[in-house]
């Protein structure tokens, strides 16, 4: 029922947002002339800074109407128990016929005896945002639903994970062609949607936990593959080091031995000449 006095109803009588935080949440205000005068009307908030009030003044044409929307600005903080102490007050006063809103001041909304000021108060509650209803995905959705997220998954997990040595590949995970890997029963799932019933269609889109665990499953796989293919790497250059240190020793070693030769041959030439 809308808040009403002598000159205008006012509907809501209370202005309910849903409140989300970080989003704007816009309020319409409907303010109504019951008279066969034309009337002004000015809205007022306790709370200034927090609302945007649009238009915040205006002029009412006889057994006509006028839509103001109230705008709440972007909320950083959930007040506790979503409870709100914020109060609105429409005033409303009988005008010139001929007055538009370009000429609304704030003196004609100040009451003494030759001008009488109407009020009506609103009060303010947040409540709950309503739930967005389940959705039954098309078939032509299904690929996009569940390839798309395990995609971006796969793309924020394997940074510096694309090895060319050792026996591992991820491209191959990531492509769903291993097998028993989960993203390979995702692909082999969208061909045996096609065929199914909506029942089995639905049953699928309505158990996201199922497809939680198949994705943690498939992250932790490709965790690990990533472990065993750095470890894998890691001995390599080990190995590598060890052989380059071996060569080296081998190619010192005949180099010493070509030399205690040589100086050998020497001393012995040395003796026979001199005899």
């Amino acid at each position: 029922m809308a808040a009403s006095c002598d000159l205008v109803d006012v509907d809501p009588p209370e202005l309910q947002f849903p409140f989300e935080l970080d989003k704007q949440i816009s309020c319409p205000l409907r303010i109504a002339n019951k008279t066969e005068r034309t009337v002004a009307f000015k809205v007022k908030t306790t709370s200034p800074k927090k609302y945007c009030v649009r238009p915040n003044n205006g002029v009412v044409r006889p057994r006509s109407a006028s839509v103001v929307v109230v705008t709440m600005q972007a909320q950083i903080v959930a007040p506790p128990d979503l409870q709100c102490k914020d109060k609105f007050l429409v005033q409303s006063v009988v005008v010139d016929d001929g007055l538009s809103a370009k000429d609304i001041t704030s003196q004609m909304f100040l009451r003494d005896e030759n001008n009488m000021v109407e009020e009506v108060k609103l009060k303010v509650s947040y409540v709950m945002p309503p739930e967005p209803a389940m959705e039954i995905a098309e078939e032509s959705d299904i690929p996009k639903r569940i390839l798309v997220p395990m995609q971006r998954i796969l793309d924020n997990g394997r940074s510096g994970s694309e090895l060319s040595s050792g026996n591992v590949s991820l491209r191959s995970a990531e492509m769903g062609t291993e097998l028993g890997s989960p993203l390979g029963r995702f692909v082999r799932n969208e061909d045996m949607l096609k065929t199914a019933s909506p029942v089995v269609e639905t049953r699928v889109h309505a158990g996201p936990d199922e497809q939680y665990l198949e994705l943690s499953a498939l992250v932790a796989k490709l965790t690990e593959e990533k472990k065993s293919a750095l470890e894998q790497n890691r001995k390599l250059r080990e190995e590598l080091e060890l052989a380059r240190r071996q060569a080296s020793q081998h190619q010192g070693g005949f180099s010493l031995a070509f030399v205690l030769v040589i100086g050998l041959l020497s001393i012995i030439l040395g003796c026979l000449v001199k005899k």
